[in-house]
This record gives structure tokens, C-alpha cells and sequence, in this order.
């Protein structure tokens, strides 16, 4: 089974499985019944971990639906785990983060954040990154130990996106960013290598309440650039190319050099954004859903609305309700949830629905994959397995 170890599926929030088959249609496999609506789901080789808004988390056979374990907690867990070989980390609303062995749910150790949690956790190169109500969060994931802890003015939300200059998959950006930049931006940019504009040390990106998305060095905590956005920023940044992209709950999706934090483009709507992007670099598009009930299409270079119709441009595809999850796309099959209980597949080529799943309440966040499968969160406390048929002979 593929992993999808932590919300997203890895540390640039990318949401992409682009290497799996993806689903022409979909037949439910198995369903189970969880304490509280589900959060975000993680998956690692045959088991689905998932915690509660009312609490515990849950560790489930992922072709059978059988619990193995549940680990308690007297507050909400519904933050998306993040799973490894090793060691299964849970956030509490509380701020309580523990790191759970993966095959017995045993506690191997335990850490107050200094508030309450806000974030998703996200994972990458030995250190876990949790927001909360005061700032960010840099945890060694061994121990446990606080390496650092960065404050903001208001709380850190979404998930956290983490991102190495040398390793981000890059397409070479057309155009010019939109807001001119200064001195220091400049002198910044000279420095990086290469005609990409590329940074050398690992960087971790995050949004706030109060409309903010900074940048910061992973390792030391030493703050790069910070740029505004027009809302409490929704679900966190992507990474993709040698952009982040960020959409608030005001109705503004930017696009930012990475680099520097200078704008590329803006893509304002009639409403809030409720997801982050899902970026496509490669096919220069990018999909994001919303409050108005469409998961929206444009394209990455300037923000343009990518379909086209009889007359004018269509901002997206339309749902059944406003937009639960964030998109995910498998093969080349975007899935997407909303708040009727609909999920939908979508060609990402043409942007045409092609399958259609009706669950029986809201889709209560963003799905996990694995091969031949797509792990489904619903508010009547339900996590539900869809899965097609695969040539994969290791589904």
C-alpha cells in the first residue's frame, strides 16, 4: 500500500498521487463507526490511523475496516496525524502531541506545546511542526524535545508546509511577480543559485488567523519574509514549483515567490476559500474549493480562470454544497468533497466530473490514498473505504 503519512501526503501539502492508478469509478469496501466525526486520515502500509472532534485515535486495517487499537484522549484528536516506521505522532487540542509506536498504540513519549493546538502536524527531515494559538513549533521527532518555538500575533492555522530549495520539483516560472521588490529581496534573490532562483536550506511556510503567511528557516527558526493575505488563511500553504500558494477565508488565492514572498498573482472570488490549493505544476493547473460550492480551476502562471464555456470562462466545477476537503488527485482523477455528502471525481484534463459517491453526511475532511483506495471521513462519525480496480499487484 502507498503511503500517505502525514495530511496531504508529504511535506508540501502537494495533495498528489500522480504515480498511482487513478479511479474511473469507485465501490465502497468497507465503513466503520468512530467516537466523533473523523478528521484527516494517514495511511502506512496495511493500516489507516485517524482521530476524532470528540477525541481517541484510531488505528484500522485498511482492507478490512477491523480496529486494532484506539489510543484515548480527553480532548479532540481530529488534527491529522503523522505516521512513520516508527512512530505515530498525535496532536490534541489541548496541545498535548504524543508520539504513539505505530503496531500497539503505546505511548513512547508525551510534550505540552505552549498553547492549544491549531495545525495539522507536519513532518520533515527529523523535526515535527505543530501551530497553536500563540505561534509555531519545531519538535525533534525522536524525543520530542523543542528545538524552537516561533510567536505570532495570532494563532498559526491549516497545516504547516515544509520545502528544501534543492529538492522542490520545479518548472521554470513565465512572467514577473505583480508587487516590485525591495532591496533585500533583491540582494536575496542574487544569492540563490542558478538561473531557478533556487534556496538551499529547508524552509517551513505557514499561515495565521490574522491574514499573514511567513516564511521561516527550519532549522534555526530565523524568520525570511512575511507577506499579507486578505483573510485568516484557510487550511495552510502548498508548495509547488518555486511558488506557495495560499487561499484565505476572504476570497483571495495568491501565489508567492518562494523565495522572497513577493506576489506572482491574485485570484479573488465572490465568497471564502475553504481549502488549499492543489497545484499541478506541471500542467499549470490548479484546483481549490470554496464556500460558493465549487471546487475552482485556474491556471498557476497568472491566475487566470482555466475553463472555458459557451460564451465565458466557468470559474470551476460545480459541487453539490460548499467544499469539505481538499482536493487530492490520484492518477489523473482529482477527488473532492463537499458539505452535502458528495464526492466527487474529476478528470483533471478536462475538469469534467466522471464519478459520483453520495455518502450519507458532510465529507468531514480531506481523504487519504493509497493504491486502489481512497480512505473517506464523514460528520455521522463514519470513516468509509472506496476502492476501484488497480493493475498494481501490491494494492
Amino acid at each position: 500500500m502507498t503511503d500517505w503519512n502525514q495530511q496531504q501526503g508529504d511535506p508540501h501539502n502537494s495533495g498528489l498521487q500522480r504515480d498511482l492508478e487513478g479511479p474511473s469509478r469507485v465501490t465502497e469496501a468497507w465503513t466503520v463507526d468512530l467516537v466523533g466525526p473523523p478528521g484527516s486520515p494517514v495511511c502506512d502500509r496495511d493500516t489507516v490511523y485517524v482521530g476524532t472532534t470528540r477525541g481517541n485515535c484510531y488505528a484500522l486495517d485498511a482492507e478490512t475496516g477491523r480496529r486494532r487499537w484506539v489510543f484515548e484522549t480527553p480532548t479532540a484528536t481530529d488534527a491529522t496525524p503523522v505516521v512513520t516506521r516508527d512512530r505515530l505522532y498525535v496532536g490534541a487540542d489541548d496541545g498535548t502531541v504524543v508520539a504513539l509506536d505505530p503496531a500497539t498504540g503505546e505511548v513512547e513519549w508525551e510534550v505540552e506545546l505552549p498553547a492549544d493546538l491549531e495545525s495539522d502536524l507536519t513532518l520533515s527531515d527529523g523535526r515535527l511542526y505543530a501551530g497553536h494559538t500563540t505561534g509555531l513549533s519545531a519538535l525533534e521527532a525522536e524525543t520530542g524535545a523543542v528545538l524552537w518555538t516561533h510567536e505570532t500575533d495570532s494563532a498559526v492555522t491549516g497545516t504547516p508546509a515544509v520545502a528544501d530549495g534543492r529538492d522542490v520539483d520545479r518548472s521554470r516560472s513565465t512572467g514577473s511577480p505583480l508587487s516590485e521588490p525591495d532591496e533585500t529581496a533583491l540582494l536575496e534573490t542574487d544569492q540563490l543559485s542558478g538561473p531557478d532562483r533556487r534556496w538551499a536550506e529547508e524552509r517551513v511556510f505557514a499561515g495565521t488567523a490574522d491574514g499573514t503567511v511567513f516564511a521561516l528557516e527550519a532549522e534555526t527558526s530565523d524568520q525570511l519574509w512575511t507577506a499579507p493575505t486578505g483573510g485568516a488563511v484557510t487550511t495552510g500553504p502548498t508548495v509547488a514549483a518555486d511558488r506557495v500558494y495560499v487561499a484565505d477565508r476572504a476570497g483571495t488565492m495568491l501565489a508567492l515567490d518562494a523565495a522572497t514572498g513577493q506576489t506572482w498573482f491574485t485570484y479573488e472570488i465572490q465568497g471564502g476559500f475553504t481549502t488549499s490549493p492543489t497545484v499541478l505544476a506541471a500542467a499549470e493547473t490548479t484546483f481549490v474549493g470554496a464556500t460558493d460550492g465549487y471546487c475552482h480551476v485556474t491556471d498557476t502562471t497568472v491566475g487566470r480562470r482555466k475553463l472555458r464555456g459557451w460564451l465565458f470562462s466557468r470559474k470551476g466545477v460545480e459541487l453539490d454544497g460548499p467544499v469539505r476537503s481538499a482536493p487530492v488527485v490520484v492518477g489523473d482523477v482529482c477527488c473532492v468533497g463537499d458539505a452535502s455528502g458528495s464526492l466527487y471525481g474529476i478528470d483533471v484534463d478536462d475538469a469534467e466530473p466522471i464519478w459520483h459517491v453520495a455518502l450519507a453526511d458532510a465529507v468531514s475532511d480531506t481523504p487519504a490514498v493509497a493504491s486502489g483506495r481512497l480512505f473517506v471521513g464523514s460528520d455521522d462519525d463514519r470513516l468509509t473505504c472506496l476502492e476501484w480496480e488497480t493493475a498494481d499487484p501490491n494494492r
